[in-house]
């Protein structure tokens, strides 16, 4: 997980621990060579106060925290990222420049999710779809357009889905749900209070719940058997609905892939039979 993405994704924090993270932000390589003291009076907080911001994003103290942040800079220099590189789309763009900013979010987006993918959760998840008798799909607005793409493709390998687009069917399928289905929901917030209630539900049925949704804490993720963190980088009107929406594309197609390798020629032959030509 990146420490700063993370931090810059992270919503509520008490204002002297967003004081400590903008300044972090601003200028990252500048705190590998600080101390919390010289931290702390900079932005005008106090050392048990960065303490705090280090522990919430999982480092145990500040110099663990630095020591991250050192280790990743290096891999974002490496892939040309910049964390605080925000685009948003402007009266007067031209339609060169729009494509050029929205290629640019796209991009990033999908590079900076690959630097906080989590491996082992992953295949944990890819190995509840494939057992699994039922894979069920849950999404509201954009993520369900992400949950519909991720039923086709699987149904295209065999897998018994389903996914409805009203909440109130969405609803029902949770409590029809029992230890034979795997639960994916998307929700980039993950305060979602549709999703929430369908996730509590699903468990409560015996149901595995695999969760796609941001990198920062939130309700979803705590409640979900497995939790699969995306990146999104904000766009347009300060809004990351496009971005988190590629992201979750971008994790519905690794999970395909590695349920597909499981049972491999198999999964080819299914493919190839269901492929529809003119």
């Amino acid at each position: 997980m990146s420490v700063l993405i993370k931090l810059r994704d992270y919503r509520n924090l008490p204002e002297a621990e967003k004081q400590i993270r903008d300044f972090i932000l601003k200028d990252p390589k500048r705190i590998v060579d600080m101390t919390i003291y010289e931290v702390a009076k900079e932005t005008f907080t106090s050392t048990a106060t960065v303490v705090r911001l280090c522990k919430r994003v999982g480092a145990k103290g500040f110099n663990q925290f630095k020591i991250m942040i050192a280790s990743e800079l290096q891999g974002f220099e490496n892939v040309h990222l910049n964390v605080l590189d925000t685009t948003t789309v402007s009266r007067d763009d031209s339609p060169k420049t729009v494509i050029d900013k929205i290629t640019n979010i796209d991009v990033h987006s999908i590079e900076e999710t690959r630097i906080i993918l989590n491996e082992d959760s992953l295949v944990e998840a890819a190995n509840r779809i494939h057992k699994a008798q039922v894979v069920d799909f849950y999404g509201i607005g954009a993520s369900n357009v992400v949950a519909l793409d991720a039923t086709y493709k699987f149904m295209r390998i065999g897998k018994n889905v389903a996914c409805y687009q009203l909440n109130d069917r969405q609803w029902v399928q949770a409590l029809n749900s029992s230890s034979k289905h795997v639960a994916m929901v998307f929700s980039y917030s993950g305060e979602t209070k549709e999703m929430i209630d369908i996730a509590n539900e699903c468990q409560k049925n015996g149901c595995y719940v695999i969760c796609i949704t941001s990198s920062t804490s939130n309700t979803l993720a705590s409640i979900a058997d497995v939790s699969i963190a995306v990146s999104s980088r904000e766009t347009l009107f300060r809004s990351g609905a496009m971005a988190s929406r590629i992201t979750q594309l971008y994790i519905v197609d690794i999970l395909y892939a590695l349920v597909s390798q499981l049972d491999y020629d198999q999964a080819i032959e299914k493919v190839n039979k269901t492929r529809i030509t003119n």
